[in-house]
Order: C-alpha cells, then sequence, then structure tokens
C-alpha cells in the first residue's frame, strides 16, 4: 500500500470501489467521464496503491483486439482523470493521485480516502480482537468492515469489469472476510450480527457451499430454523440440477446440526470434526438425510515426489519463499517460480515443498502439467483436477463432468483446509486457474518456463526467477553428487567442469551421473571430454533421452511459431553478449515490430532471457542447441552477417551525428532491405546507445573482419569517432587490427589508408609511439596511391604529433615532384610546431611553405589567387591529430587560435606572408580548423610532449 505523505495528503478527496465507483472531492461527487475512463479508474481503486501496467488497461478496454491507438487512448483517460482530480494542476506536473510507475499507472491512496484500504485495515484489527480474546469487539470491527461494501466491486461496470481478475479477486476476499466474521460471531453467539452480509454474500454466490455453511446455522441461531431447513432443501435441489452433486460434507454437517439443535458446537468446520459428517461418501438421494461416513479429514493425500538428495544452494530464492509461506492473510498466497529449460525449477520446488509441509497437516498435492512437454500435449486441467479431487477423498461418482464445476468442488473441498498444492511445468494462467484453491489456508507452487505476470495480475502471485547459479554453488552441486564415489574430489578439480556446462544445474548433474557412474576416469578426462565437443550438445546427453539437455531445450523448441523459431536459429550468428530486437529485426529481414513479437515468443518460451530494457540474452547451451538447428540454414548466413553488420553501422553513423555535428566521414551506403537503425533522438540517446553496446560492438567489429568488401573496415571507421570520444582506447585499437588487413584483402585502397592510420592513432594513445610510427608510413603511401590530399595532411600532422611525444625530430620528406607537396608538407610541419606553442618554428616552416610556392611551375594566376593543386582540394582541411576529416574550429593556446590548415586554402599565401613577415605571433584571423583530435587535441603538442619541445628548431630537410 502506497501511503501518502502526511504534508501532502489531500483529505478532500475520497475514493470508492467497493460497489459503484465514485469519487467525491469538497464533499461533491464528481462526473467520471465515460465508462473506459471509469474503468482505468476503477482497476486503479482495486489494485489499491499497486501499479497497473499498460497490457492490463488494453485488455480490459478493448478485450483482445485494441486498436492501434489503444495506449494514446489510456494515456488520454488518465490525463483526464489527473485533471478532474486536481483542476488546478499545471500542465505536464505530475499530480498527487496518479503517477507513472513500471510502464504503466498506479493511484497513490491509503484507508483514509480508499474504502477498500479502509475495509482491510478494520478486518486486521478485527483478528488483532480476536487473537487478543474479545471476539465481541471482533463480530464488531468486522460488521462495520462488511458495512462499507454497498455491492460487488466496480458494480456500475458490469459485465465488462465483472470477469477482470483484479474485481473478481475481491469478490473472493470479501467472501472470505464473510465467512470469518460469521465463525467469530457463531463462536460468541452473535450470529444475529451477520445475518445481513450473510444474506448478501449468498445472494451474490447462491452456490458456494462454504458460505452457505455459515448461513445456515447463523439463520437457526437467530430462531429462523424453519427458514433455514428450507434453504437448505433449495440448496441442495440447485446443487443437483445446475452441478449434478450434492451438498458436500461441510452444508451437510450445518443441516444435521440444525436437526439436532448442535448451534453451540462452534464454527461449520469444528462442527464437521465433532459430527464426523464425511466430504467423501456416497451421495444423498434427493429428499433423504445426511448419510453417517468416515470423515474426510482422513484423507490426507501426501503427492510430493521425493527431494532431490544433497540440495544445496539457492539460498536467496529459498529465503523469498519462506518469506510469502509465512504470510497471514485472507490472500492465498501463490509462488511462481520461472527460468529457462534445466535451471532448477522442479529441484527447488520440491525442496522448498517438503521444507513447510509440516504447515499444511491436511496434504500436500503435486501435478505436473507437462506444459512444455515432447508430445507438445499438456495435460488439461480438468484430468488434474480428478486426480486431486480423488486424493481429497471424494467418491468418483460426485466429481462432476465438466471443467468448472470441478473446480468449483475443488474450491469447496478445499475450502476449510490446509493444503500445500504444487503445480510443476505450467505453461500458462488459463491452465493454473482452475487447480488454484478459493482460501487463504492454501499455499501454490507454481514452476514455468513462462515468466507468469499474469498470474501476478490476476491473483497476486509472488514471482521468483533463478538464474544460472554462481560458481561456487555450482561446484558445490557437484561435489554433492559425486561424494560418495569421488570422496577426495576437491572444487579445484570441479570447477573446469561446472564452467564447461555454463553451470546449467541440469548439465552439471548429467556430468556429475557421468563421474558416478565410471569412478575409472579421472575429472580431467571428463573435462578433456566435454571440451573436445565445445558448442555441441553431445556431451550432456544421457539414457533418458526426454531428459538430457537437447531434449528439454527441444519442449520450449516446439512451442515457437515460424518466425520465433527462425529468429532463435539465427540467434548464434550475432557475437555479442545481449542482443536488442531492433538487431535481430534487420539479422531476420524481418520488421521491428514481428521482432518484438517473435522475441516475447521466446522470452514466453524461456530460449531467450530478458537482461535489461530491450535487451536480451541466451545460455551458452541453448545457443548451442540453436546452432544445432540453423545446420541445414548455412546458405543464409552471409546474408544474415551482412544485415547485422550494416545495422551496427548505420546505427553508429547517426549517433556519430548527433554526438559531432558537422563535416563528418563519407557516410556508410543506403541500409540494405529490412535493417532498420536503433532510434536515436539526441546526444544522450547516442551516448547512451555506444555505451550499452561496447561489449557488442567490440564483438561485432571482430568477427567483421572475417567477413568481404568494405564492411570490415567500414565498421571499424565509424566507430573509431566515439571510442576516441570517449576514451575507449583498447577498444579503438581492437576494431582497428584486424581491419587493414581485411581491407588489404579486399584490395580497397582507401580501406587500406583510413584503417593503418586509425590503428596508429590508437597505438599512439596507448603510448607506442613505434607501433604508430610503423603504420602511418603505410597511410601515407595508400592515402598517395589514392590522391587524397586531405588524408595525406592528416597523416603528415600526425606523424610530426608522434614525433613531438617521443623527443624526436620530424623531418619532411624531399622526394615531392611538385611544389604544393612539398608545401603541404612543410605546412603540416608548421601546424605541429604552432600545436607545440612554438611560434618561432611554425613561422620557418610557413615561410619555406611560401618559398616552395615561388616555384616557376606554377602558373602566375594560380600563385595570384592562392591555388595550389587541383579545385577538387580546394575544400580538404587539416583534421586534429588522427582525427576524422572535417569537425568542429579548435583553438591552439587562445591567441594562437587559428591555425592556417591545408596549404589548398585560397587565403593560404596572404596569410602565411602575414605570419611569416609578422615580428610576433602567428595570424588569429579565420581560416580551416582542426578536427576533434585523436590525441585529445591537445593545443601544446599533446599529451606527453616535453616542455623542451616547445622552441625546438625542427629544420626542413633540403631538396635534391
Amino acid at each position: 500500500m502506497t501511503r501518502l505523505p502526511r504534508e501532502s495528503a489531500d483529505r478532500t478527496v475520497r475514493f470508492s470501489v467497493l460497489g459503484p465507483v465514485r469519487v467525491w472531492r469538497d464533499g461533491g461527487e464528481l462526473p467520471l467521464g465515460p465508462k473506459q475512463q471509469r474503468l482505468i479508474l476503477a482497476v486503479l481503486l482495486a489494485r489499491a496503491g499497486r501499479p497497473v501496467p499498460m497490457h492490463e488497461f488494453i485488455d480490459l478496454l478493448w478485450d483482445g483486439d485494441p486498436p492501434s491507438s489503444a495506449t494514446n487512448a489510456v494515456h488520454r483517460y488518465v490525463g483526464a482523470l489527473r485533471r478532474l482530480l486536481e483542476p488546478d494542476l499545471p500542465a505536464r506536473s505530475p499530480g498527487r493521485w496518479l503517477a507513472r510507475q513500471a510502464g504503466g499507472y498506479l493511484l497513490r491512496a491509503d484507508a483514509d480516502c480508499l474504502d477498500l484500504l479502509r475495509f482491510r485495515a478494520l478486518v486486521d484489527q478485527a483478528r488483532q480482537a480476536e487473537a487478543a480474546g474479545d471476539p465481541t469487539g471482533s463480530v464488531g470491527l468486522f460488521t462495520t468492515a462488511l458495512d462499507l461494501w454497498q455491492g460487488r466491486c466496480a458494480a456500475d461496470l458490469e459485465p465488462v469489469g465483472g470477469g477482470h481478475p483484479a474485481f473478481t479477486m475481491l469478490e473472493h476476499e470479501y467472501v472470505s472476510v464473510v465467512c470469518e466474521a460469521a465463525d467469530t460471531a457463531l463462536r460468541c453467539r452473535r450470529a444475529e450480527a451477520v445475518l445481513l452480509p450473510l444474506r448478501q454474500a449468498a445472494q451474490r454466490h447462491p452456490l458456494d457451499e462454504a458460505l452457505l455453511a455459515r448461513l445456515l446455522p447463523a439463520l437457526a441461531s437467530d430462531g429462523k430454523q424453519a427458514e433455514a431447513l428450507a434453504l437448505y432443501e433449495e440448496i441442495r435441489l440447485r446443487l443437483t440440477e445446475e452441478l449434478s452433486v450434492d451438498p458436500g460434507a461441510e452444508l451437510r454437517a450445518a443441516h444435521e446440526r440444525i436437526l439436532r439443535h448442535r448451534l453451540d458446537a462452534g464454527t461449520p468446520a469444528e462442527a464437521e470434526e465433532d459430527t464426523g459428517t464425511a466430504c467423501c461418501g456416497p451421495p444423498v438421494p434427493a429428499g433423504s438425510g445426511p448419510s453417517p461416513a468416515p470423515s474426510g479429514r482422513a484423507a490426507r493425500p501426501a503427492q510430493l515426489p521425493p527431494g532431490l538428495p544433497g540440495f544445496t544452494g539457492r539460498e536467496d530464492a529459498l529465503a523469498q519463499a519462506r518469506t510469502l509461506a509465512a504470510r497471514g492473510g485472507g490472500a492465498l498466497r501463490v509462488l511462481a517460480v520461472d527460468g529457462i529449460p534445466g535451471i532448477g525449477k522442479t529441484a527447488l520446488a520440491v525442496h522448498f515443498a517438503h521444507q513447510v509441509a509440516r504447515d499444511f497437516p491436511d496434504g500436500q498435492l503435486y501435478a505436473d502439467l507437462r506444459g512444455f512437454a515432447p508430445d507438445g500435449n499438456p495435460t488439461e486441467p480438468a484430468d488434474i483436477l480428478q486426480g486431486f479431487l480423488d486424493a481429497l477423498g471424494v467418491a468418483p461418482q460426485r466429481i462432476p463432468a465438466r471443467s468448472d464445476t470441478r473446480s468449483a468442488l475443488y474450491r469447496s473441498v478445499l475450502a476449510d483446509r490446509r493444503v500445500l498444492v504444487v503445480l510443476d511445468n505450467a505453461r500458462d494462467l488459463a491452465q493454473i486457474r482452475p487447480l488454484l484453491p478459493g482460501t487463504g489456508n492454501c499455499m501454490v507452487i507454481v514452476t514455468s518456463r513462462t515468466r507468469l505476470t499474469a498470474l501476478a495480475a490476476a491473483h497476486g502471485a509472488q514471482l521468483l526467477t533463478l538464474d544460472v547459479p554462481s560458481a561456487a554453488e555450482a561446484t558445490s552441486i557437484f561435489l554433492e553428487r559425486v561424494r560418495t564415489s569421488r570422496p577426495d574430489a576437491t572444487p579445484h578439480e570441479i570447477r573446469p567442469l561446472v564452467e564447461r556446462c555454463s553451470r546449467l544445474p541440469l548439465a552439471v548433474a548429467i556430468v556429475a551421473a557421468r563421474a558416478t557412474a565410471h569412478p575409472e576416469r579421472t575429472l580431467q578426462d571428463i573435462e578433456h571430454e566435454l571440451s573436445t565437443t565445445d558448442h555441441d550438445l553431445d556431451g550432456f546427453s544421457d539414457d533418458n533421452l526426454d531428459n538430457d539437455v537437447r531434449g528439454v531445450f527441444s519442449w520450449s523448441y516446439r512451442t515457437l511459431g515460424p518466425q520465433a523459431a527462425r529468429l532463435f536459429r539465427l540467434l548464434p550468428l550475432h557475437p555479442g553478449p545481449d542482443v536488442t530486437a531492433a538487431a535481430l529485426a534487420g539479422m531476420a529481414g524481418i520488421t521491428p515490430r514481428e521482432a518484438v513479437q517473435a522475441v516475447g515468443e521466446l522470452v514466453r518460451a524461456r530460449l531467450l532471457t530478458v537482461r535489461a530494457r530491450d535487451r536480451y540474452r541466451a545460455h551458452e547451451l541453448v545457443l548451442a542447441y540453436a546452432a544445432e538447428l540453423a545446420a541445414p540454414y548455412e546458405r543464409d548466413r552471409p546474408a544474415v552477417r551482412s544485415r547485422m553488420y550494416d545495422h551496427y553501422r548505420q546505427t553508429a553513423h547517426a549517433a556519430n551525428l548527433l554526438l559531432r555535428p558537422g563535416p563528418q566521414p563519407a557516410a556508410p551506403a543506403a541500409p540494405l532491405p529490412s535493417v532498420t537503425p536503433e532510434p536515436l533522438t539526441d546526444t544522450g540517446a547516442a551516448t547512451a546507445w555506444y555505451t550499452r553496446e561496447r561489449a557488442v560492438l567490440r564483438a561485432v567489429d571482430t568477427a567483421a573482419a572475417h567477413g568481404d568488401g568494405r564492411t570490415p573496415w567500414e565498421l571499424a571507421v565509424t566507430l573509431r569517432m566515439c571510442q576516441q570520444r570517449m576514451g575507449w582506447w583498447h577498444d579503438w585499437a581492437v576494431t582497428m587490427r584486424a581491419a587493414p588487413g581485411a581491407a588489404c584483402e579486399a584490395e580497397d585502397v582507401a580501406g587500406m589508408a583510413r584503417t593503418h592510420h586509425g590503428l596508429a592513432g590508437a597505438l599512439h594513445h596507448l603510448g607506442d609511439p613505434p607501433a604508430a610510427l610503423h603504420h602511418l608510413p603505410q597511410a601515407r603511401r595508400h592515402f598517395e596511391q589514392g590522391h587524397s590530399k586531405a588524408g595525406l595532411a592528416h597523416v603528415l600532422r600526425n606523424v610530426g604529433v608522434v614525433h613531438l611525444t617521443r623527443g624526436t625530430t620530424f623531418v619532411p620528406c624531399a622526394r615531392w615532384k611538385r611544389p604544393w607537396n612539398v608545401a603541404e608538407e612543410l605546412m603540416a610541419l608548421g601546424d605541429v610546431r604552432l600545436d607545440a606553442q612554438d611560434v618561432a618554428g611554425a613561422r620557418r616552416a610557413w615561410t619555406d611553405a611560401l618559398r616552395s610556392l615561388d616555384d616557376p611551375d606554377l602558373p602566375p594566376a594560380a600563385q595570384a589567387r592562392g591555388e595550389t593543386g587541383p579545385a577538387g582540394d580546394r575544400h580538404a582541411v587539416a583534421g586534429g591529430a588522427f582525427g576524422e576529416l572535417g569537425g568542429q574550429p579548435r583553438g591552439a593556446g587562445g591567441q594562437l587560435g587559428g591555425r592556417i590548415g591545408h596549404l589548398t586554402t585560397r587565403r593560404f599565401p596572404g596569410r602565411a606572408r602575414a605570419a611569416a613577415d609578422r615580428p610576433g605571433e602567428p595570424s588569429t584571423g579565420p581560416g580551416p580548423s582542426s578536427s576533434e583530435s585523436d590525441t585529445g587535441g591537445a593545443a601544446k603538442g599533446g599529451p606527453g610532449v616535453p616542455a623542451c619541445h616547445a622552441g625546438r628548431d625542427v629544420a626542413p630537410r633540403s631538396r635534391s
């Protein structure tokens, strides 16, 4: 329950859901709008301070057939309710009562403003009074609580709302409290106090035998024996006609007490034990009295399978289960354990059931629902009910044919019993619902590969998801299983084995059984055998083919539709630790919406696990199984991989555009068909995407290096910008190392130039200048081969940066044939000197560059215009150290801010002469500027440049 802060609780607003849905503000009732809006409010009130997910609203309003605008419609209705409750609330303010939470909404309320919470608070007080020895006070509190009910929950919204699980559970809660109040009243001879709520409840539930068994003695205690006997005959006939059953033991016991004038025999349950009336005797012929028979309480089923010998670990999960089992109150306790196949759900459920069995003295029921059976045929609830009723002592001829009537009889039989029910391997809520008792005296443990969120929403189940055990727990499991046959085994020997099993309990159990069955083989031999079958499930098979690892995975795979099955087979082709739906959509060549639906199916089958919002992973052995299934589809792999690489390349380029607007490297080609980049809206989203995908991008880029064409090096170069920005030097080096070889294999000159240049930058930042200088000449050679003046300018500049970092002299090359090539290199040298705050050195280099332009081979008109090369090169500018081409302006020590840039800029001659002629600092006028630097863009020469270099004269080599 969410309590309002004391300083903000608004006592002028009151809500009512116990009957028609109503709201008052300042004493006046509010008009609640259309039916859909009132339904939304009703379910929020019924949840009483707990969040309601969006899908529940949509199912309630559109009954499984929502329009595409359903989510927006829910938002509008909630907005209208928020304005209704707080008319003065500013726009876009969160408000006091309605809040967004867990992908849905919740209504903040407490017992002072919501009748449902007031009802529960009074019931708790009544129970406390009874426990304290004040039954009369307890009856008074019970009746006050029941007076709050003005009809069924959300009565004005039936029939739409009547079948909703939230309202149905409240109705069960109401009936349970009426019975509890009647028992207390009968014990203290105040039956008249509860007659009215008993009559009202019986009118709403005319076939509820537990309720009617309280009404009959209450009527007789109030002097209405004739009415009680007539009512019994009416009930008996109705049960015969509508359900083809006779009254149960509890109702027959109540009838006999009236006949024998034993109205002081206590509660109906106590009287049933007193009189020895049976719930399992032969059917009572119409019109006859009850037949004595052995007590039904003699039938105490004990159906739990044996616990796992040496069970160990899972302490956190067991602690959660014990907390639920110890919880009191009238609500049914349901624990739903889910997890991937072979994770140990059944072992945990059975072990825990044995631990708490003594708290359920009336028996334990167990059934395997076969929700993921090899033959694909789950067990029908009606068949399980027949077995349960038989175990509970109900005569075969009294068990109805219809499933719903069997379920009603089952709840009646368990109404006053304390029974533990274990439902193993369930498929979904529809299979579970008929098997749930109707009383809080019982507890239910459910296991399923599916996360049973519907069971939590409808019946308040506590969800418990099992992950693989820790390495220490998995080692302990193995040790326990081989302790007898291998008493000298050590954790050190066993740890490699459990890691080969990827810590999956089923695989651990199979390998441990093999180690026990073959004591002559060493654990090292078994580990070696598993290592030779890596990514193969043959090492995890046993004699029982229905229970080996491959078999249990196949049970889940058979439940998949064609789209989800194909997506499952593609999972091993993704090299990252997890994957998004959009990436899977690109791999499969389907729309994002189709991928989301298929991923949901895989998650429900527990072949994929949700790691975070829209991030999914599969267990290593699950991936091995998927790889086996994918073998016949080998021909599709190149196309799948190409789409996957393209998805990441396109998304990385989109992220780069957001992170650094302005000139960019050449964009990748248009996306391949069916490839959709991740939707990124701003710099925050781009940074978050890069951060979340960091490990995936490294893996994808490494895998791409084994591809073909431009894919490997283009992806590496695209990722470089973010790796520089984020300071991920090692990632940068990893993604770049394989790229030059891939570009060389493809005979891609541009790729070889850019990847050698990028790898040099990564090595420079990792503190390996010699290795950087090894790759820079190769980049230079390929840029020359490709006639890329802009790329060449970058390389020349970065050669100088590396030399400055090393503390060595950078001497320009003397092999140029054209004057602007020589000037270009001297200009790059001047840039480096200026970055190192060596103004004099920069001025000398630029002066030599100007002299080189006085070559008679350069046409006079071109000299006058400042042209130094082909027109196509004029746009190129010098980037920062190892940076991409273009970028944002960057200063060089404040007043030294404007670098002259590439020699092919129109303004160069005049600006360079101004710098050369000026006795002070060079010009700071406008001009091309460097890009974001791979070396950090240090205006002082980059990180690690010794101070002595600031004034060192680095003279150009004379030309031959």
